[in-house]
């Protein structure tokens, strides 16, 4: 049977040893780069009762013990937040058991800790207000601003002179807490010449910034 047929060419040895340390290399960073990352489970656990906490156990859901203490010699006082570092292969949902100095004991079963960030004992914080809406005034005008008047759109009047006495200058910017009103306001400036110009039905909720001229 003749021998099966081959090519060689010039050089063939030397492209062949490249291509195949470029292949090796290749396989080994292909997993590296096309791995997911995966989310952080870590969480800040906020002691928000009167008692000390003593032991804190944290295992992945259904896990089939609790495993060690992770407070180790410390403990979390009232008022006080601990970080708790978890491995992200364990995944996001958590069994938590809490230990107080005085025995009881407090279990949270398949807590997405992941999408929580901090876990509270005891009441939640109540929730911070709302920042109060404001307009940020900008005069792009040489002449300073002597009135501004800011009134929830279709008002029949204005109200009060809102810089009271102090003129914003050419150039400057100043910002004002809105009257209540909602989103939609008139807004209008009188220059130091007597000159006016308004803005009416200026939704300040997606536009806080006006501009005049």
């Amino acid at each position: 049977m003749p021998a099966p047929f081959s090519l060689r060419l010039k050089g063939a040895s030397t492209v062949k040893t490249r291509y195949s340390a470029i292949l090796f290399w290749g396989l080994l960073a292909g997993p590296a780069l096309a791995q997911p990352r995966l989310p952080d489970p870590s969480f800040d656990l906020v002691n928000n009762t009167p008692r000390p906490v003593e032991q804190l156990f944290v295992n992945p859901a259904a896990a089939p013990d609790w495993g060690h203490d992770r407070l180790g010699s410390q403990f979390v006082p009232p008022g006080a937040l601990h970080r708790v570092r978890l491995d992200p292969r364990g995944g996001c949902l958590q069994d938590i058991r809490v230990v107080f100095r005085d025995g009881a004991v407090q279990d949270m079963r398949g807590a997405d800790t992941c999408a929580l960030r901090q876990v509270f004992l005891g009441p939640l914080p109540p929730p911070k207000p709302p920042a109060a809406p404001e307009l940020r005034l900008e005069n792009r005008d040489r002449r300073p601003v002597s009135y501004l008047f800011i009134s929830p759109a279709g008002q029949p009047d204005w109200g009060q002179d809102l810089l009271a006495g102090r003129p914003l200058r050419g150039g400057g910017s100043l910002a004002f807490p809105l009257p209540p009103g909602g989103c939609i306001y008139d807004v209008k400036v009188v220059y130091a010449d007597g000159a006016a110009q308004e803005q009416r039905g200026v939704d300040l909720c997606a536009r806080p910034a006006v501009r005049f001229p």
